[in-house]
C-alpha cells in the first residue's frame, strides 16, 4: 500500500513561524482515521479536536492514537533540515480495527501538523495482524 506524501494543514505554517513547536522535545502523536471523515483533509482546520472520524477506541486502538518517537531534526545538507521519527505500529488484539484510511499527526496540545492518506480504499485490520507506519527514507519532511 502506498500511502500519499504528508499535506500540512495551514496552522501548522503559521505556527511554525510563531516558533510554537519545538520539533524535537514537544510531544506528537499520531493518530488513524476511517473513510467515513469528512475533516481531515480540510487544511483549514487547526485542532486536532475539529477532526471527525477517528478509528473506534479498542482492538488494539486506543483513541488519540500513539506518541512519536525517536523523533530527530537534523541537517542532512548544507541548505536542508529533516524531520524524522520511528515507525508507528498498531495490532489489532480483541477484534478488528475498522475502515483505516487516514493517518494525522498532531501536537499533543492538540494543535495540527499534517495528514497523508494511506490508502484509496479503506482497509480493516484484523486481529493479531499488524499495521505499520513508517516515515520514508528523506523523512516526514525536509525544509530547504
Amino acid at each position: 500500500m502506498a500511502a500519499s506524501a504528508w499535506s500540512f494543514y495551514n496552522s501548522f505554517r503559521e505556527y511554525v513561524g510563531k516558533a510554537e513547536y519545538d520539533i524535537v522535545a514537544d510531544v506528537f502523536k499520531m493518530a488513524i482515521f476511517t473513510n467515513s471523515t469528512t475533516t481531515v483533509t480540510t487544511k483549514t482546520l487547526s485542532t486536532y479536536a475539529s477532526l471527525n472520524g477517528e478509528v473506534a477506541n479498542g482492538n488494539g486502538y486506543l483513541t488519540g492514537g500513539k506518541n512519536m518517537a525517536s523523533k530527530t531534526w537534523a541537517s542532512v545538507a548544507t541548505d536542508k533540515y529533516r524531520f524524522g521519527a520511528a515507525n508507528l505500529i498498531w495490532t489489532a488484539s480483541g477484534g478488528t480495527i475498522s475502515n483505516i484510511q487516514y493517518a494525522v499527526l498532531y501536537k499533543n496540545s492538540g494543535k495540527l501538523i499534517a495528514y497523508s492518506q494511506l490508502t484509496t480504499t479503506a482497509f480493516n485490520l484484523a486481529t493479531d495482524n499488524t499495521l505499520t507506519i513508517a516515515p520514508s527514507a528523506n523523512g516526514i519532511f525536509e525544509l530547504s
